[in-house]
């Protein structure tokens, strides 16, 4: 039997802290269309390549005028005509040549033929209801800062500089190794006795794209050390970091950790929260790899926990997971072994023992919904459950909640901090 004593057990921030510290993810930039940038994050500032307005413009819909006529007050505007003392001026259009004031329409009265005004309010001052050369731009004006992520109005802002492409962050290549002796494809003709459908491909997919980054599949690899250690050198030649699935647990065929250890550098062969407790982390010939178990409920959050902050690294933005306070309204559900016949609770050879160590703390992690009360605070409330579990899956923040006897609980009316998913 293999020897598991000497794991290394870590904190999910101790993990984060030693994989952001391994890797070298210096700013990788590329220039895309701006019409094809959106939820690109911005590598360099954007500056305006042109001037606007390029002449005096009008602000408002009104009618040009020489202000030298409105010196002295407010003048016989009778004999006025028009394209010589007065004339249309539209809004964001250049003023008519030879013009300098503009009084708002409204202010005006025109007649039947438009070729005479009346007006009743003098402009304050000449240039007014006008915006000056320069005003609203200048060449060099900075319209977006590196580090922003384009959303259609900073598009539109960027373009409004006359800029029609822009340097962006490299979206990170996360390959993902699926391994197991008894993982098919999904959409297999037959499963066969004993075989699982693989589907946690789909999971990291969704996960990676919508956080900005271009997934890259592997074929299931058996649980073979050698088939293992090629495909993870050939993920590393190939992406900026690697996610592998499953083999980090003690089963007889989980061979992913040893592996991890012999070619790389071990940050951690497990972590002190579960579910997912057998996420390991490591660096192979410099990228990152990201260890994650088989069951869905504990890769999914777990992605979240390990594979985001590299990717947000990657891509410049926040490594910090989101939390926000909520004050809780029931108490956490008190979870243990199963239940056996008529409900009664017992402890069994085919449970796993508590993670739960004297000395050293362990996380259980919990799902709750938080929603805004009426005077604009935040409520969470315990969803039963483990991660990923039916009941959970509409749940919309996390909690990580310590477990042993000595274990401080918060209590219903405490505030807490979530972490929003």
């Amino acid at each position: 039997m293999r020897d598991h004593s000497k794991h290394i057990q870590i904190s999910r921030e101790e993990v984060v802290s030693g994989l952001l510290a391994a890797c070298d993810f210096s700013p990788k930039i590329e220039m895309v269309r701006l019409d094809e940038s959106f939820g690109r994050v911005l590598g360099e500032d954007v500056v305006s390549a042109c001037m606007l307005p390029n002449v005096l413009t009008c602000r408002m819909d009104s009618i040009a005028v020489h202000w030298s006529d409105f010196v002295e007050g407010m003048p016989d505007t009778s004999g006025w005509v028009r394209g010589k003392d007065w004339e249309f001026a539209n809004t964001g259009v250049a003023m008519p040549e030879g013009f300098d004031t503009a009084i708002v329409i409204e202010h005006v009265v025109v007649s039947d033929d438009e070729q005479r005004v009346e007006i009743d309010a003098a402009p304050s001052a000449q240039f007014a209801g006008t915006s000056a050369i320069g005003s609203r731009l200048k060449p060099g004006d900075v319209l977006a800062k590196a580090g922003e992520i384009i959303t259609p109005d900073i598009a539109a802002r960027i373009a409004g500089g006359n800029v029609t492409s822009v340097a962006v962050r490299r979206k990170p290549r996360v390959a993902f190794v699926p391994t197991g002796n008894e993982l098919v494809p999904a959409g297999s003709a037959v499963v066969p006795t004993g075989k699982n459908i693989e589907s946690n491909s789909l999971v990291v997919r969704g996960k990676v794209e919508a956080w900005g980054g271009v997934f890259l599949p592997f074929d299931i690899v058996p649980d073979d050390p050698d088939l293992i250690v090629q495909a993870v050198k050939k993920a590393c030649a190939c992406a900026d970091i690697v996610v592998l699935n499953a083999g980090s647990s003690k089963g007889s065929d989980d061979w992913s950790v040893e592996q991890l250890e012999e070619i790389g550098t071990i940050i951690c062969h497990q972590v002190n929260h579960g579910p997912a407790h057998h996420s390991s982390a490591a660096v192979v010939d410099g990228t990152p790899v990201v260890g994650i178990s088989g069951p869905p409920f504990g890769a999914s959050f777990t992605l979240g926990f390990y594979l985001l902050p590299l990717m947000n690294c990657f891509l410049g933005l926040a490594t910090e997971p989101f939390k926000v306070a909520a004050r809780l309204t029931e108490p956490f559900p008190i979870s243990g072994p199963m239940s056996g016949h008529g409900g009664a609770r017992k402890y069994a050879g085919e449970e796993r023992p508590s993670e739960v160590v004297a000395g050293k703390q362990f996380f259980g992690v919990r799902m709750l919904n938080v929603e805004m009360m009426p005077d604009g605070s935040l409520a969470a409330t315990p969803v039963a459950g483990r991660p990923g579990s039916p009941a959970t899956l509409t749940a919309n923040a996390l909690y990580m909640l310590e477990s042993g006897p000595d274990a401080s609980r918060p209590a219903v009316g405490d505030v807490i901090w979530v972490e929003l998913r």
